[in-house]
């Protein structure tokens, strides 16, 4: 079994995919805590921002290869262990037929969930979380809430209500 957790960063997704994870005896692959230290040694080599993750720059250069890896180590674990993959999938969410690709592609029951909260809470909790890779997001707030135009993912998924008294925490 193939879960999907996706979602806006600082909803909770991490968190919310270890506590799965733990329940459902999965091998969790979040994007932030096993690609980090590439990504930084990678933008470091190629002259970038070591905490840039919203340049045209970034997602040209490292988006593709990062999401294939956590594919790559989901494939190398799914014959023994359900999985679970915990990151934004924004693009991936907007294909309608995202969900029947991945069941194809790996071959077992996939289940997306996509946790979701107000605006205005997803903005407090990154500021409360003080990660370094959001202050250019805080600073271009309005800029980079347009990268999330869509209301709700196109493709098939389960609703994760994230508001301030269900934040999975």
């Amino acid at each position: 079994m193939l879960y999907i957790v996706s979602g806006q960063p600082a909803v909770g997704k991490s968190t919310w995919a270890k506590r799965q994870a733990k329940q459902l005896r999965a091998c969790l692959i979040d994007i932030d805590e096993v690609f980090e230290p590439v990504i930084q040694a990678g933008l470091i080599l190629a002259g970038m921002e070591q905490d840039d993750r919203d340049s045209s720059a970034y997602k040209k250069a490292f988006r593709k290869p990062v999401y294939d890896a956590m594919f790559s180590a989901a494939t190398a674990n799914l014959s023994q262990i359900p999985v679970i993959l915990c990151a934004p999938f924004t693009q991936e969410l907007s294909n309608p037929e995202w969900v029947q690709q991945l069941r194809h592609r790996f071959d077992c029951d996939v289940l997306v969930y996509w946790l979701h909260a107000p605006v205005a809470q997803l903005k407090k909790q990154m500021v409360k979380r003080g990660n370094p890779r959001d202050r250019k997001k805080l600073e271009e707030w309005e800029q980079y809430q347009e990268y999330f135009v869509a209301e709700k993912p196109q493709c098939e998924h389960i609703p994760i209500d994230m508001g301030e008294n269900k934040n999975g925490s």
